[in-house]
């Protein structure tokens, strides 16, 4: 049986929370669907989109802007959808081995169904985003082999599994926070204000991940000590991997130009605008944050913090 690294306590909280505050997206008072995507609406909060600071907003008409602002949020809302479905996939394979008595196996069932129903939220709003091209944008082509590895790691050392959650849920959390109702956050640069339905999507998700983060990070303080040196090395090198894939592309998911841009821009423009990201040097802070606890567990070592840091990798 998997050994759960989490109090009691601590789980039947989160259950309780899980069945008490759930936020179901096809729910009419969470999520108004019906609200026309028209260009009066802005899809991207301020500062969070990898055109910000390039210019490339600026010299766009509203219409083409908006249209460029429900291209990049439907593509993340496509990769984070696959990324709920890894986190699934490795929790649903650990269920197999967690005892069913545990207060645990109870909440990773709560967290799954959280999870599918932010993966059918966000499915929803690429289908009403229909004319925005992400099938063929070559994103899923990954998700077979890292389900894969996923499924393995979760198992055979969970603390891996969770600091890959970790690096997923809690890297980002700053955009899902700037999608919410505050007026100064969630609205556009020229003052267009967010579009309901992304509101609503920003709401249910930031306050379910809310839990699932809470959770990740006890099991991981309870469960880094009890690791023998092996595999604390294999911790600190997937830890590691997936960091650096953070710093190297200075995003938070991997948006790739498509030919769909290119009315509006050229791929060196695309691939300059991310070096201008303020939402770059956010992200990048908030990973710092993350790291720090990291290398206070023994999951990244020092040598590796202070490589980055004299590289200058979170300025």
């Amino acid at each position: 049986m998997l050994t759960v690294d989490v109090p009691d306590r601590v789980a039947e909280r989160l259950n309780t929370a899980s069945a008490s505050r759930r936020w179901y997206p096809f729910d009419a008072d969470v999520i108004d669907w019906s609200v026309p995507l028209t260009d009066d609406w802005c899809y991207m909060p301020a500062g969070q989109s990898v055109f910000s600071d390039s210019g490339i907003f600026e010299r766009l008409d509203v219409a083409d802007r908006a249209f460029l602002e429900r291209w990049e949020m439907t593509q993340n809302m496509r990769n984070v959808a696959h990324g709920e479905h890894l986190l699934n996939q490795g929790i649903l394979a650990m269920l197999w081995t967690v005892d069913p008595y545990d207060p645990s196996f109870r909440y990773l069932l709560h967290e799954v169904a959280e999870e599918c129903q932010h993966m059918a939220m966000f499915n929803h709003w690429v289908r009403l985003n229909a004319d925005i091209q992400t099938v063929s944008a070559g994103e899923a082509a990954w998700g077979k082999t890292a389900a894969d590895f996923t499924q393995d790691i979760a198992v055979r050392l969970p603390e891996a599994f969770w600091v890959n959650v970790l690096l997923f849920e809690f890297v980002g959390d700053d955009f899902n926070q700037a999608m919410k109702a505050n007026p100064g956050l969630a609205a556009s640069s020229d003052g267009r204000p967010m579009h309901p339905i992304l509101v609503g999507i920003g709401l249910a998700h930031t306050a379910e991940e809310a839990r699932h983060i809470a959770y990740a990070r006890r099991w991981l303080h309870e469960g880094m000590p009890g690791l023998d040196d092996d595999q604390v090395r294999e911790v600190q090198q997937l830890a590691e991997l997936g960091a650096q894939a953070l710093i190297d592309r200075n995003s938070f998911l991997p948006i790739r130009y498509t030919e769909q841009l290119a009315p509006y821009l050229t791929k060196e423009e695309f691939v300059a605008a991310r070096g201008v990201s303020p939402a770059s040097r956010a992200m990048l802070r908030q990973l710092k944050k993350l790291l720090d606890e990291f290398e206070s567990l023994r999951i990244v070592r020092p040598e590796t913090m202070r490589r980055w840091e004299d590289a200058g990798a979170f300025a």
